[in-house]
């Protein structure tokens, strides 16, 4: 049996360093935008598809790639946060 000591991490060099980090807060930005991105969609989605009475949903689904529930529920949404906004503003 040896008894040698065990390394647990080496130190980076600077630029690797450095271009770990660059890469890391890229990759947070880009998550933050995606996200941001979704949001927009799903709220375009929504709008859109509260628009129709029948095949909104559907016609919408279909062209972002959603199944017709998803998109009937954002439309559901945006109907009763649009109703909520006429209330406040009749109020």
């Amino acid at each position: 049996m040896t008894d040698s000591p065990r390394t647990t991490r080496v130190v980076l060099a600077p630029d690797e360093a450095a271009e770990l980090d660059r890469l890391a807060a890229a990759v947070t930005e880009h998550a933050e935008a995606l996200e941001r991105a979704r949001t927009a969609l799903g709220q375009a989605a929504g709008r859109i598809a509260a628009r129709y009475d029948r095949g909104g949903p559907a016609a919408v689904a279909v062209k972002v790639g959603w199944s017709r529930q998803h998109v009937s529920t954002l439309a559901a949404a945006h109907r009763a946060k649009t109703e909520t906004a006429d209330g406040a503003e009749a109020a």
